[in-house]
């Protein structure tokens, strides 16, 4: 296998690798947003009507989202220049994703310097309290609410004793109320006294977690992206070295395809 040939099967790999882990990427970044999407649609919006900062889990996503679907139209490019051997398509390509993987170590820094701190603790826990206030006299939200402390295994909005002042017992979301097994379900009693349901975290403690360590994936995952990409462009700028091959001369074997030619 010549050097040429060896360097285009290599790109080629490298371009699928990055197309995979973009979609990736994208496909992380939208369950985040479908997740704070979730909770944010339980809030009273009339007490963020006038508010125009900008709550950096609701932007985050979109923002890795759009810079994955980037880096996959680039990589489109990378598969043609390296398929017909373009000198051109592959300097596009260079320049481009040159260009993409810079984008991808902005997005990532910026995610961790302004997402991943206090200020998402805040709008997490901020969204929590006004859902939680909101399930006390709303039974849709209250249901909605359950679903999420059980998938988050939490309780309350700062902790479980949250709810001693206005109910009875815990909701039956903050204990394991159905056994799921061989044996038919059965409900758990889930008083003030259940054991499992006091040791659980509040849920704007464990979704601000959540978000935290989902930012910090998003940008590991991007980071990464724009390394491959690197080893990518030096690919490519070996390609763009290699002369292009020439069709071979018409030798002629005999004296008379000789003189055809001359004439």
């Amino acid at each position: 296998m010549a050097k040429g040939d060896a360097a285009k099967l290599f790109l080629h790999i490298l371009n699928g690798v990055i197309v995979v882990l973009s979609l990736a990427l994208a496909a992380a970044a939208i369950w985040f947003f479908c997740q704070v999407k979730e909770l944010t649609t339980l809030r009273n919006s009339n007490h963020y009507l006038l508010d125009y900062n900008v709550y950096w889990p609701q932007a985050v996503p979109w923002v890795f989202l759009i810079v994955s679907v980037i880096v996959v139209g680039v990589t489109a490019c990378g598969f043609s220049g390296a398929r017909n051997g373009s000198r051109t398509l592959l300097l596009v390509y260079i320049a481009c994703l040159s260009t993409v993987a810079v984008l991808l170590v902005t997005v990532s820094v910026l995610s961790l310097v302004f997402a991943d701190n206090k200020t998402t603790d805040d709008f997490i826990k901020d969204t929590v309290w006004d859902v939680y206030f909101q399930s006390k006299t709303d039974n849709d939200v209250a249901s909605s609410f359950g679903n999420i402390e059980r998938k988050l295994h939490c309780c309350g909005a700062e902790s479980p004793r949250d709810y001693k002042n206005w109910k009875s017992e815990f909701p039956n979301s903050c204990c394991d109320v159905y056994y799921r097994g061989f044996l038919d379900p059965y409900s758990i009693e889930c008083e003030f006294t259940n054991k499992l349901a006091n040791e659980r975290y509040g849920c704007s403690t464990v979704a601000a977690q959540y978000a935290r360590i989902t930012i910090k994936v998003l940008s590991a995952g991007a980071i990464f992206i724009a390394f491959i990409s690197v080893i990518a462009i030096a690919i490519a700028l070996t390609l763009t070295r290699v002369p292009a091959r020439r069709p071979k001369e018409m030798v002629a074997q005999y004296e008379s395809e000789s003189k055809k030619v001359l004439l």
